[in-house]
């Protein structure tokens, strides 16, 4: 999901099925799209943040946010921490799922100052 994630329309494309039979399916097994794009996007951050070292800010981008406030603000609603909160508790507990937590790379600016 580098640099956002596809609209719908490209996924039903991709797929080779209409917008509409793709929501349908989506809704038969209870999800929307929106929701999965947002439990993707979840996830991705969690991983990004227990394996690399990017700032913020970079896994913010990659995941398409405008920017790393958004970001913190949307890591916050998942998971109920800040996402340099969510990297100290994985410096204190040894990493998640036998992963190498990034160390002191919890800033949220970007190495190239933007």
């Amino acid at each position: 999901m580098p640099r956002g994630y596809p609209a719908i329309e490209q996924v039903a494309e991709q797929m080779g099925s209409s917008v509409r039979t793709l929501q349908r399916r989506l809704l038969d097994s209870g999800i929307t799209y929106s929701t999965l794009v947002e439990q993707v996007r979840h996830d991705l951050a969690r991983r990004k943040l227990e394996t690399t070292q990017l700032y913020v800010a970079e896994v913010a981008r990659d995941l398409g946010f405008k920017d790393h406030s958004s970001f913190s603000r949307a890591f916050l609603r998942w998971t109920g921490m800040s996402p340099r909160a969510y990297r100290q508790s994985l410096d204190r507990t040894g990493g998640h799922s036998g992963s190498s937590p990034a160390r002191n790379r919890s800033v949220t600016r970007s190495r190239h100052g933007s």
